[in-house]
């Protein structure tokens, strides 16, 4: 396997894509255009569709997208692990697909297929986060069980499992040492957690991580940027400008939002927007989209800058 070394500077802003509602025919333009240097994708529903064969005809997530940046693959799965059975390490992840609703299964060998459709430049072993609030037992089996699923899917990073428990998360990265690895995912802080009980977990996480790695979480709201962004995370994964831009929110750049009329982004008189979603919502979607990034981008390059170089396939 060819690894390839990027510079990136950090903290670095990853803005999460839901593939099926991304239009393939603008994204790249849009979110290149508005500082984006790295987009990550969910595989899972990826591979429903547009699909595995289609994905690896057209040259990957990227090519898809048209985005010529950085692509980051992440499994996707949208629910976290419910029962660690005997047989998990061989079966693989049960997963329901959030579109239909339909249930799947993808095991090592397939997750391996998967991986070379997506051509990502970087992606993730074949994971699934135990609930954060499981029993302590389910909690513990569930990290061996992510350890092999990482032993069979190797990619360069490592996924740390273990909830809000210091033991479990350090027999995770004890597992992911073993294998040498020194990139670092942080599992499971995309569940819908209490603030406090994030921020928690993920400073009681990232102080056992060995130096000198680099380290990635998913950060869905303001207060967990800055609290990733504080615990020295060097890449934040996060949909925010998306999800408020959905819901008509104007995102500003000390990432507090407003209705799009009191925002009016863009210099438009804030009579012209209740005009523009009502009559021409693709155009209001893309424009307090595009205002909604290069806020969301212009806050991460405001922090104090430092310097690292992202290993990739």
């Amino acid at each position: 396997m060819t690894m390839t070394s990027y510079p990136l500077t950090v903290p670095m802003p990853v803005l999460k894509l839901p593939l099926l509602t991304t239009d393939p025919l603008t994204a790249g333009e849009l979110f290149s255009h508005c500082g984006v240097r790295i987009v990550a994708l969910p595989l899972a529903p990826a591979m429903d569709a547009p699909g595995a064969a289609t994905l690896g005809e057209v040259g990957g997530l990227g090519a898809w997208l048209k985005w010529e940046g950085l692509t980051v693959a992440l499994p996707g799965f949208g629910q976290p692990l419910t029962k660690v059975k005997k047989n998990s390490e061989r079966v693989g992840v049960h997963y329901q697909l959030p579109h239909g609703g339909a249930k799947k299964t993808v095991n090592g060998a397939e997750y391996e297929e998967w991986l070379k459709a997506a051509h990502a430049s970087v992606a993730l072993p074949l994971s699934q986060a135990p609930d954060h609030y499981a029993p302590v037992d389910d909690i513990v089996r569930s990290v061996a069980v992510n350890a092999a699923w990482g032993t069979q899917t190797p990619t360069g990073w490592g996924v740390v499992q273990g909830a809000g428990l210091k033991a479990a998360r350090q027999e995770s990265i004890a597992y992911l040492v073993e294998q040498n690895i020194t990139n670092f995912y942080l599992g499971g802080f995309g569940q819908p957690l209490e603030d406090e009980e994030w921020q928690r977990s993920l400073e009681m996480t990232t102080d056992l991580l060995p130096p000198n790695g680099l380290v990635m979480v998913e950060a869905a709201t303001p207060f967990r940027i800055q609290a990733a962004i504080e615990a020295g995370v060097h890449l934040i994964i996060s949909d925010l400008p998306l999800t408020l831009a959905r819901h008509h929110r104007y995102l500003q750049e000390d990432l507090s939002d407003v209705p799009v009329e009191e925002g009016a982004p863009h210099g438009l008189p804030k009579q012209a927007w209740p005009y523009l979603t009502e009559r021409h919502v693709g155009l209001a979607t893309r424009l307090l989209t595009k205002a909604n990034v290069k806020n969301w981008t212009a806050y991460f390059a405001k922090k104090t800058p430092g310097n690292v170089k992202l290993t990739g396939i």
